[in-house]
């Protein structure tokens, strides 16, 4: 009997069936995890790219006192531009907070401030979405706006510039 029953089953493809549909399941799942891993290096290698760009702390620079390690705040109002891209179609809104070397640079940043929107606003204007994708492109930019900034300031400097606020749409 349960020889006659195999037959039937080889017969009738019964037991091959179920294998015709797990195998593109398994194949599928396996082609999916690995576009996942492979994407996910990238990311990861990106972040390290990013890293690298960072300048390293020198062992003077570094304070003691957590508190001292970072300074007072300037607050820029939001930037909304649009981006150098043939049809005009893609903007940018950016919220920027800049770290100064001193207290005391507040003043100058206040009186100082129309041009720093002008160099400011002219370089967000020059970039494309393609530059400013990518984590680099952001830390290009970023270091574009603090020696843009540097150059206008003669009672003390920008320590580090900061986006709150990066959207691009």
């Amino acid at each position: 009997m349960a020889e006659e029953a195999e037959k039937e089953a080889k017969e009738s493809g019964g037991g091959g069936g179920l294998l015709k549909i797990i195998i593109p399941v398994v194949a599928l799942l396996l082609g999916a995890g690995g576009g996942y891993m492979m994407g996910g290096s990238k990311a990861e290698k990106q972040v390290e790219e990013a890293k690298a760009l960072q300048p390293e702390p020198k062992a003077g620079d570094v304070a003691k006192d957590t508190n001292a390690m970072v300074g007072d705040m300037y607050k820029l109002e939001p930037f909304v531009v649009n981006l150098n891209e043939p049809k005009g179609s893609r903007y940018l809104k950016a919220t920027i907070q800049l770290e100064m070397s001193a207290p005391d640079l507040k003043s100058e940043l206040d009186r100082r401030s129309a041009q720093m929107q002008d160099v400011i606003l002219a370089l967000l204007t020059s970039k494309t979405f393609q530059e400013l994708q990518s984590l680099e492109g952001k830390f290009r930019l970023r270091e574009e706006l603090l020696s843009r900034i540097n150059a206008l300031l003669v009672n003390g400097t920008i320590a580090r510039v900061y986006f709150t606020e990066f959207v691009i749409q």
